[in-house]
């Protein structure tokens, strides 16, 4: 029975208002409705709040809570523990409980509200994509509807996620497949990067349709210092994707933490450091507590109080209850009373922050022996507890006596009676947790368990876990225990239950990595790995390989090298003998290779893709590549695009491994061995037509399309294989390899048989879809091209920066260095070209630094001398021009099988002529000839979108050679068929080239006339400089502009 000492029947006041923070809640509130003010599609504001613990720094940002719900909004509160800091818990647990709080909001406020969430989030998010959501933050499950598990249904939400692995425990591999040829049959997922980059898109869409409702949304995160690199980027997500009128209100206590570089980047961040309370306020304080009217009756008091709690207001607090406690403070018939001089007697001088520590521990040590357990398990497992689960420990005690029957929970209220009566714990506002009141108050709980007692307290309540949560609980609880158990592993060593425990790691793995956090993942498959022994393998090879493979994959994804390498030198060690593993494991070696920008990449996938019987030869390629391609044509004759469709997937583990792996060295052999790359593509077909479909098999088609029409073969035919390739991934939900289709249909062979116009949205669309799976490599290549696309196929220049700019603020926030460079180069081109850089001539310069190889810098270059060019013919400037068509003899090579060597040699063919004005040196001539050649060759294969160059071209060359009647037929047809591409820029540049050619004939009449239709288009297009110039060349345009109605 616990007795309560003298006095502490006498409850002390809590103040329901903040005393010496007026400042501070002045510059709260007018942060708060500043943003208010602000429209609805600025970006959310940020405050954030420093201090040290026991400030009150929560108090504070709940000040708002009054006003947001008095204006109808959401006031939202998460934390983080110091306990999981360290990624041993639930990944994204602060982020979860503030999303808890903002659903379970929503549902109070009827069904309309709601209805208008779920219907947005619905529009914006598929099925399988809250799936992904969930697993990582379980509490969106109430307002993210209709993504429940289809396998699971209702007892996967449960078990609180979707893709936990049903036989959790070591049981899962008592029935080893052992046999090889069974082994072989079985898949291994290997995990990607995507899933952390998709996950941070779904979470921005989901932020941004919040925000999107029109309601005031304040989400408070509290102890944001104990957030990990992946938490801050989820955080980072939110506060980008969120706009008015959303608030985010953080607070952190001092020191250096990546998350406060990560608020740096967002302007108009208000920040807010709390200090201590002044004499004076502490005063104010004291009497409040004690309900003293005369304050100052308490100065005494005050000064013993202030001196040692130094003004911190929560030590005030607990140093006042202390005293009521040790009788030193007394209820009398005038209130309460003291003496000061008893008090200073028994007081021992300690610093503010142990001296409070100190007085809370010993609170505790005098608390009944169940509460006292009850305080050390809360504080192990965290700083809020799940009723059923601290129920579960209690009654496993030795200090509660109950049967099977009892209620958990009913037992987890009833044993935290007193604790919440003493003001140390307090039961959550949903009524299923339990939470401690302060921090400080969590960190002397903790200490009531011995410092060389807390490894094997965290595993007796791990394994009590384990052995009593419910089967079909475990995916529920699978976080709190393993990170239990994890806490006292060193103690596990020999245990009997080690297998088991390994399992445990391995599925709080899994989930991890189903819901993106990598880092967290890898935490707990090291304590899988450090569990097993070598023999274990022998006996239970599928739980040691599955293991090994995915530490080595969450090594590899969290940047890992040291932990990957020793896991991937176990795995070729001991999985020789199955070819699916071996694969596995060569694949993610191959993926880190790549992200290193290694040459090795290639040759190390090549070596092992022989133990599959895929080899590749070393000489003759050129040979070898024309039989493979004679074959490979023969076959999807055969197959035709109606037997692709009906082809199954594959379902031979082998041949998806195998495949896998193919498809990535597709990428690195374009890179390391171009010439190798056309037999790697064959390959993917073959086996694709072999053995069913696979998610490499839309790309490789469209690639094979795309090869055929660089080989030569009809443009038609190379476009039919396009077009199939996007039906075929059309019909599968997987869209990881999209934005490469999109770059190969659309960015390289629909750019020769379709219009440009008609490729920019699906271009755009695929640098989307590359952001949203991660594929950053090809979201980087669809947005390049995106933009030279809409630059070249005449679209109004206003249209084609906003475009340039949307792609330039994704490509920032995703650090897409090479991209960003050349983003740059067309959105200062475009801005020279609208008259937004003032200078008489364009000059492109180039940082190459930012480049990621030698390589991407050539290209770079490449581009911005072409654009350069282009910039030259437009505006007259002849010597600009054929210096950088000099330049630009190396373009063809790197873009064939494109449309750009066309356009290139188009302009190329302008400089010459232009140059062949002044000089008819054979240089110039044999350019112009050259050129020509080039575009004819194009005409006959039936190229889109060059017919008026060549036209052009043709009429410039005419013009030379004196031929006029051939000059001016040419010219008018440049004219028609660059109007009917709609092509505004080339459209006006013929007009522009016409009317010069009439001023060299001395017809002016039919010169103005041309001149006069070129400003117009210009001006249409949105060129002021080049319609200036035209002015400046020829004043009867400015009359005439003069006086136009």
């Amino acid at each position: 029975m616990h007795t309560p000492r003298q006095g502490n029947n006498v409850s002390l006041h809590q103040p329901d208002r903040l005393l010496g923070r007026s400042a501070e809640e002045s510059i709260l509130l007018n942060s708060y409705f500043a943003s208010l003010s602000k429209g609805q599609d600025k970006p959310a504001s940020v405050i954030l709040i420093h201090g040290d613990s026991g400030l009150g720094k929560t108090k504070l940002a709940e000040f708002l809570r009054p006003h947001v719900l008095g204006d109808d909004g959401y006031f939202i509160r998460g934390k983080f523990d110091q306990l999981s800091y360290g990624s041993a818990n639930r990944p994204y647990s602060g982020i979860s409980s503030a999303f808890a709080e903002y659903c379970s909001a929503v549902e109070q406020r009827g069904d309309d509200t709601r209805t208008e969430v779920v219907t947005k989030l619905r529009r914006e998010i598929k099925a399988e994509e809250g799936r992904l959501l969930l697993e990582a933050i379980p509490s969106l499950r109430k307002i993210i509807s209709g993504a429940e598990c289809k396998e699971h249904g209702a007892e996967c939400q449960q078990q609180g996620g979707c893709t936990f692995n049903q036989h959790v425990v070591h049981r899962r591999y008592s029935c080893e497949m052992e046999q090889r040829g069974e082994e072989e049959k079985r898949s291994c997922d290997i995990f990607s990067e995507s899933g952390s980059h998709h996950f941070i898109y779904l979470i921005k869409r989901v932020v941004s349709v919040i925000s999107s409702v029109g309601d005031p949304i304040v989400f408070l995160i509290d102890d944001i210092q104990w957030a990990n690199k992946t938490e801050i980027d989820v955080l980072k997500a939110l506060m980008s994707g969120a706009h008015n009128p959303f608030t985010f209100i953080f607070t952190c206590r001092p020191g250096n933490h990546p998350f406060l570089d990560v608020t740096n980047e967002f302007g108009g961040r208000t920040e807010i450091v709390l200090h201590s309370l002044n004499w004076n306020a502490v005063r104010e304080l004291v009497a409040e507590i004690l309900q003293i009217e005369e304050v100052d009756n308490c100065t005494s008091l005050t000064n013993f109080v202030y001196r040692v709690t130094n003004g911190n207001p929560f030590f005030v607090r607990q140093q006042i209850i202390s005293l009521r406690d040790e009788g030193l403070l007394r209820w009398g018939d005038s209130g309460w009373a003291w003496n000061i001089q008893e008090i200073e007697e028994a007081y021992v001088e300690a610093s503010g922050a142990d001296n409070v520590l100190l007085m809370l521990l010993e609170k505790m040590k005098k608390l009944p022996p169940l509460t006292q357990e009850v305080l050390k398990i809360c504080a192990c497992i965290g700083s809020s507890v799940d009723l059923y689960l601290l129920g579960l420990l209690i009654r496993h005690t030795r200090f509660v006596e109950s049967s099977d029957r009892d209620d958990n929970k009913a037992v987890a209220r009833m044993a935290v009676a007193v604790a919440s009566q003493e003001g140390l714990l307090a039961i959550t506002e949903n009524g299923d947790g339990v939470a401690f009141t302060h921090d400080s108050v969590n960190e002397a709980a903790y200490s009531l368990v011995e410092y060389q007692e807390q490894e094997s307290y965290h595993l007796q309540l791990g394994k009590t876990l384990l052995k009593h949560v419910l089967e079909g609980m475990l995916g529920k609880y699978v976080y709190a225990i393993a990170s239990q158990l994890a806490r006292g592993i060193e103690l596990i060593a020999e245990d009997e239950d080690r297998l088991d425990i390994a399992s445990i790691f391995l599925s709080a793995g899994e989930r991890s990595s189903s819901a993106a956090a990598f880092p967290e993942a890898h935490f707990f498959l090291t304590k899988s790995v450090f569990l097993l022994r070598e023999s274990d393998w022998a006996d239970h090879y599928r739980l040691c390989s599955d293991v090994y493979m995915k530490c080595a994959d969450t090594a590899a994804l969290s940047g890992n090298d040291r932990d990957q390498d020793k896991c991937l030198a176990v795995l070729f060690e001991r999985c020789r003998g199955s070819v699916v593993d071996s694969l596995n494991a060569t694949y993610i070696q191959v993926r880190s290779l790549q992200a290193k920008d290694s040459p090795d990449a290639l040759d190390v996938g090549l070596e092992a893709l022989k133990t599959a019987g895929q080899s590749f030869p070393s000489k003759n390629l050129a040979m070898h590549t024309m039989l493979e391609l004679s074959r490979t044509r023969s076959a999807m004759k055969r197959k035709g695009a109606d037997k692709l469709h009906q082809l199954e997937p594959i379902s031979d583990a082998q041949i998806v491994a195998t495949l896998r792996l193919l498809y990535m060295l597709v990428t690195l052999s374009i890179a390391w061995n171009q010439k190798l790359m056309p037999l790697i593509c064959f390959r993917v077909i073959q086996l694709n037509l072999k053995h069913g479909y696979s998610k490499a098999m839309p790309n490789a088609v469209a690639m094979y399309g795309a090869l055929l029409g660089r080989i030569g073969y009809p443009l038609t035919e190379a476009a039919k294989y396009g077009e199939i390739a996007i039906d075929l991934q059309n019909k599968m939900e997987d869209n990881e390899h999209a934005a490469h289709l999109w770059h190969l249909t659309y960015g390289v062979l629909f750019t020769q048989t379709k219009r440009l116009s008609d490729c920019v949205k699906p271009l755009r669309a695929g640098f989307d879809s590359g952001l949203k799976q991660a594929n950053l490599t090809h979201a980087m290549s669809c947005g390049q091209v995106a933009g030279w696309v809409a630059f070249f196929s005449g679209m109004k220049l206003n249209k084609v920066a906003a475009l340039l700019d949307s792609l330039r603020v994704s490509m920032n926030e995703y650090r897409m260095a090479p991209a960003l460079s050349g983003n740059r180069i067309y959105i200062n081109v475009v801005a020279y070209f609208q008259g937004n850089i003032n200078s008489s001539r364009f000059y492109m310069p180039v940082d190459t630094d930012v480049a990621s190889s030698g390589r991407t810098n050539k290209l770079l270059l490449e581009q911005a001398n072409f654009i350069q060019l282009v910039a030259a013919c437009i505006f007259g400037d002849s010597e600009i021009a054929w210096a950088c068509a000099e330049k630009g003899q190396h373009f063809s090579e790197m873009y064939s099988g494109t449309v750009w060597p066309y356009v290139c040699a188009f302009y190329r063919g302008m400089a010459a002529a232009a140059m062949m004005h002044t000089s008819r040196s054979g240089h110039y001539a044999g350019t112009l000839k050259s050129c020509l050649k080039v575009l004819r060759r194009a005409k006959k294969r039936s190229v889109c979108n060059i017919t008026h160059q060549l036209f052009l071209l043709e009429a410039e060359n005419a013009a030379l050679r004196k031929k006029h009647s051939t000059a001016e037929k040419f010219y008018l047809r440049s004219i028609e068929e660059a109007a009917t591409a709609g092509v505004t820029h080339e459209h006006a540049y013929a007009c522009e080239r016409f009317g010069t050619y009439y001023l060299l004939r001395k017809r002016h009449s039919d010169a103005y006339e041309q001149i006069r239709e070129a400003h117009r288009l210009y001006k249409d297009w949105g060129s002021r400089p080049k319609c200036e110039l035209l002015k400046k060349r020829y004043p009867k345009l400015e009359e005439e502009d003069r006086f136009a109605p």
